[in-house]
């Protein structure tokens, strides 16, 4: 259960190991962002800050064209092509990397988080509804500790 490897891994981060406290700080990112979906469900489809909504994102088929080259992985920015190159075949791509590819479509790009939130919906095997959602939402500076 989870209960139970939560406690092995609070153990293990006790005796020293930073694998099981970077694992224990991920799973209370989750629940976290399981208690925002819970308690605000309007940031399930728009930003936890109504203000943020009104953002003016690129919109068109140049942006269109800007998102498709974000998702094959073809934007000529190094780390953010190979973190989507990955992802595209593998469903998987580490936290960090999730951060700068979101970082990179919302804010060098100017595309709406949710494009790329849905992307990463689709192509995610660990896709988690809440995680998701928090992390593009914290990326793009629209979620409940947003900065600008």
């Amino acid at each position: 259960s989870i209960r139970r490897l939560a406690r092995l891994a609070h153990e293990r981060m006790q005796a020293g190991q930073r694998c099981a406290e970077v694992w224990l700080s991920e799973l209370i990112w989750r629940d976290f962002y399981h208690q925002v979906m819970h308690h605000h469900p309007h940031a399930m489809t728009g930003a936890f800050r109504p203000e943020y909504d009104a953002i003016a994102w690129e919109q068109g088929p140049a942006a269109d064209a800007l998102f498709a080259a974000w998702c094959d992985g073809r934007t000529g920015f190094p780390l953010v092509d190979a973190a989507m190159r990955q992802l595209n075949p593998t469903g998987y791509m580490h936290n960090r990397l999730r951060m700068v590819a979101a970082s990179f479509l919302s804010k060098d790009l100017g595309l709406d988080w949710r494009r790329g939130e849905a992307y990463f919906a689709q192509q995610l095997l660990d896709f988690d509804l809440a995680a998701n959602n928090g992390g593009w939402q914290w990326a793009s500076s629209s979620g409940c500790y947003a900065q600008p």
